[in-house]
């Protein structure tokens, strides 16, 4: 009937809408992630760095023990504790930035590989719910900390860390992939 005839354009016009939707999702993510990234690498890593000039920001490295937590928790004193909580808040909001531009990396450069584009997305999901339990539990250590050594804690967030880590890792394995997939295709 006369539908199927506007089917395929009224097709193309939703896949267009989708493109521009996930397009101006990336730019945006993109763009909290610029400022976020600037926030927390021009104010809170040199003010920390200030404190403790060998600081590693623990969730930026894939495996830590409580005691090198503790250690560095110690370098900072209460000014650099109370530093490292603002740099984690900010850090929530690059979670979420990120996770904008990955569904929007996934869908703009992966559409119709289905079913990856969803399995991208459920892997970024992941990630960015992995970064947020992080920056929570190592929150909830550095809040007790001196008073109480959350070793427990610690150690979990060490394990959501590398758990972090490695969706990363599979979540740039499959643009990768998709991206190899659309190749074959050409």
């Amino acid at each position: 009937g006369p539908g199927a005839l506007h089917a395929p354009g009224r097709e193309r016009g939703e896949a267009g809408m989708s493109a521009a939707l996930w397009m101006a999702v990336g730019i945006v993510g993109a763009a909290g992630a610029a400022l976020t990234g600037w926030y927390i690498s021009r104010r809170q890593m040199p003010a920390l760095r200030a404190l403790d000039a060998d600081f590693q920001c623990p969730d930026m490295r894939f495996h830590y023990t409580p005691q090198e937590l503790f250690d560095g928790l110690d370098r900072l004193g209460a000014k650099g504790r109370a530093q490292l909580m603002r740099l984690w808040w900010a850090d929530t909001g690059l979670s979420l930035s990120l996770l904008a531009v990955m569904a929007a990396a996934a869908h703009n450069s992966m559409a119709g590989l289905a079913p990856l584009p969803t399995a991208m997305d459920a892997v970024a999901c992941l990630r960015a719910v992995a970064d947020l339990l992080e920056n929570a539990l190592l929150a909830h250590a550095v809040r007790a900390y001196p008073d109480r050594r959350r070793e427990g804690t610690v150690q979990m967030a060490a394990a959501v860390t590398a758990t972090r880590w490695c969706l990363t890792g599979l979540w740039v394995a499959g643009l990768f992939g998709g991206l190899v997939l659309r190749a074959a295709r050409l």
